[in-house]
């Protein structure tokens, strides 16, 4: 029963730890003091991109993640969420345990269906019986009279992402997440996210950046890949800021039987999403594809950047998620996968 009251496990709400350790970064002739990299992740519940609530939605429909009103399952993160439809819509807007059609419009704001944008839902609350809700993800033809949805539809459909006509949701209502006034200062709200700008061989070495090593791609046909990712951020003045998100690649360095192949379509898509974070809530968003350089060469550094005014208070870090479809199968690059450690300007 979608109404159910059920207290799926929240996550945990983290504060960035600042460490002792200071690095000195001189740009452009400032000197400013730069804290080792942050471990924490984003509070649940808080701002999110459009971009990563459809990623997260389609981590779930890959997954073919069962219906069932009694059951859980987990997020990218390994955090919990009730497997029906209203526990899908509190996964894929991360909020911090599952609600019910009874409870989601209370961190939502109606709107109209006709500037509906994805990541938006659409929800019938039941009157007294069974209520359901529906994520929409994009509008299938000009008109606005058909669109995409994600749902976690009955026992019978289980985890579903089709094409629909508008008029089979007369009787519910859309909702956008949050308070919907689309402020910047709003502790939960969905924003829409900008394009980046792609830099080849962006800086990786700099104290400024934090690095982490990527899972093994193992790929079909192709060579398997080793990655790494960077989060970086620079004080340029007193009032402005760069921060980016770089992946560098090469080929595995062990044994491969599959293929010696490094050149080629390895990917479908991969994206960067470098996140500006202010106290461990995201203002803004921006995003970069790569894929084709990186099917381009077997090795290589490609990142995603930004400049942006620097906040005059606060804790401020780059951090963000990474996405992709190794299958090569012309599917949705899948994810997210999150990209925490910043170093703290």
């Amino acid at each position: 029963m979608h109404r159910m009251l059920h207290r799926g496990r929240r996550g945990h709400l983290r504060r960035r730890a600042v460490l002792a350790a200071l690095l000195a970064l001189t740009s452009i002739g400032v000197t400013v003091t730069m804290a080792a990299p942050a471990q924490a992740a984003e509070p649940r519940g808080t701002r999110i991109s459009r971009a990563e609530i459809i990623v997260r939605a389609y981590d779930w429909w890959q997954r073919r993640i069962p219906y069932d009103q009694e059951a859980s399952a987990t997020d990218v993160e390994g955090v919990r969420y009730r497997t029906d439809c209203s526990g899908f819509i509190s996964m894929a807007w991360r909020l911090s345990s599952s609600r019910t059609t009874d409870t989601l419009d209370d961190i939502s704001t109606p709107i109209s269906k006709a500037n509906m944008q994805e990541g938006d839902m659409m929800m019938w609350d039941g009157a007294g019986t069974d209520g359901h809700a529906v994520l929409f993800e994009k509008w299938a033809n000009a008109e606005k009279t058909r669109l995409w949805i994600f749902e976690q539809a009955s026992t019978a459909e289980d985890m579903n992402h089709r094409e629909a006509a508008l008029s089979e949701f007369s009787h519910m209502t859309a909702y956008k997440y949050g308070d919907g006034d689309g402020a910047a200062d709003s502790r939960n709200e969905s924003f829409n996210q900008v394009a980046g700008t792609e830099v080849p061989n962006p800086g990786i070495s700099a104290p400024a950046c934090n690095s982490r090593t990527l899972p093994l791609f193992r790929l079909t046909g192709y060579r398997n890949v080793e990655m790494s990712y960077h989060s970086c951020i620079r004080a340029e003045s007193s009032t402005t800021l760069t921060g980016w998100i770089a992946v560098s690649w090469r080929p595995y360095s062990g044994t491969d039987d599959d293929s010696t192949v490094t050149v080629g379509t390895k990917f479908d898509g991969f994206g960067i999403h470098p996140q500006l974070q202010v106290d461990d809530i995201t203002k803004k968003e921006w995003e970069c594809w790569v894929g084709g350089d990186i099917n381009a060469a077997a090795s290589g550094v490609r990142g995603c950047s930004f400049s942006a005014t620097r906040p005059t208070s606060g804790t401020v870090t780059v951090d963000g998620f990474l996405n992709w479809d190794e299958n090569n199968d012309g599917l949705f690059a899948f994810g997210p996968h999150y990209v925490y450690g910043s170093p703290v300007l």
